[in-house]
């Protein structure tokens, strides 16, 4: 019986790391996206700025496309930091067993 406890406990242990991890995971790749975005944006009002007409509509497509890859290569890069951050941290935990 108390084979059964300890199976059972390590398994609501095992879930619990689990959950922890994707929460864990889903906060980085939201604070990615979202920093991802805000790059966009910063690139599109920095040309928008830099050109002689006010409207929004006269960015061109090459200076759109260019801002979106610089943003999606941000969050890219956020992403992968997160997920070195997380292989450290496992590290450091199976050192600590």
């Amino acid at each position: 019986m108390k084979q059964m406890q300890k199976g059972s406990q390590n398994f609501s242990r095992i879930l619990g790391e689990i959950k922890k991890e994707f929460f864990r995971f889903a906060d980085s790749y939201a604070k990615a996206v979202s920093d991802g975005a805000n790059v966009t944006g910063k690139n599109i009002i920095e040309d928008l700025s830099k050109s002689d007409s006010v409207q929004p509509s006269d960015i061109s497509l090459g200076k759109f496309i260019s801002a979106v890859k610089s943003g999606v290569q941000h969050a890219g890069e956020q992403m992968i930091k997160s997920g070195v951050d997380q292989v450290e941290r496992m590290k450091q935990k199976a050192k600590k067993q």
